[in-house]
């Protein structure tokens, strides 16, 4: 009788291995969790966040695991960040140019690759620079710009300051466009809460907006920075 009640159903026995949970591959650490996983989903979450509201636990959030596990792979969420930027950067090919070439069209060249990267990459723009620091990928990319205006004469404090500037203003040229530029017709969807002059003023440029494209507006931009860096050139 004692043998009898110490033996247990199979039913029971089923019954209690199937309560117990499964074992993960690791301590937080999925098996198939990796660094290019971590960088796609990070990317994707910046579609969707600012900067600030950016963080690892909604990354690990996303890929089923925990923060700690992140850490295998990234020291920090600002290490992360940096990685993000560079991974972007590293893309950024210029095309072939003659050794003749003129610097306003290696100028002109250096924007329209950015313009495709940040198309390519929304959020490049956001992770070239996380807490005043610039991120070393971005850094090459604007010393292309600093070096084209060296070799056109500019030097010392001008040439800091009329690097800093270009890129500067490209960045906001180009990102106003894939933001949504002034020139789009949904940006009028509001006209009608603003005073009377304020929206006949606007009508009367209605027309005119309408005509204007993208790349218009990117190509009188440059044009003028260019423009004002040979006036600079040219100055005694």
């Amino acid at each position: 009788m004692a043998d009898r009640a110490k033996r247990k159903s199979p039913a029971r026995n089923a019954a209690k291995s199937e309560k117990k949970p499964a074992k993960r591959s690791g301590a937080g650490r999925p098996s198939r969790l990796s660094r290019e996983m971590i960088i796609d989903t990070s990317m994707k979450l910046l579609e969707q966040y600012s900067i600030e509201g950016f963080t690892l636990a909604k990354v690990a959030e996303e890929l089923d695991t925990v923060s700690m596990a992140l850490y295998n792979y990234f020291p920090s969420r600002e290490a992360l960040l940096a990685e993000l930027s560079n991974h972007i950067c590293k893309q950024f090919e210029m095309p072939t140019a003659p050794a003749d070439q003129a610097w306003q069209r290696t100028l002109e060249d250096w924007v329209a690759t950015l313009r495709t990267l940040a198309a390519r990459y929304p959020i490049m723009i956001k992770v070239t620079g996380i807490d005043g620091k610039t991120s070393s990928g971005w850094l090459r990319i604007a010393r292309i710009v600093s070096t084209t205006l060296q070799q056109a004469g500019f030097e010392g404090r001008a040439l800091a300051i009329n690097s800093w500037l270009f890129t500067c203003e490209a960045i906001a040229l180009v990102n106003a466009e894939l933001m949504g530029g002034f020139h789009s017709p949904i940006s009028f969807a509001q006209l009608d809460e603003l005073a009377r002059e304020d929206q006949e003023h606007y009508l009367m440029l209605r027309p005119y907006h309408e005509q204007l494209s993208a790349q218009a507006i990117l190509d009188e931009g440059l044009a003028d920075m260019i423009a004002t860096l040979e006036r600079k050139l040219d100055a005694p």
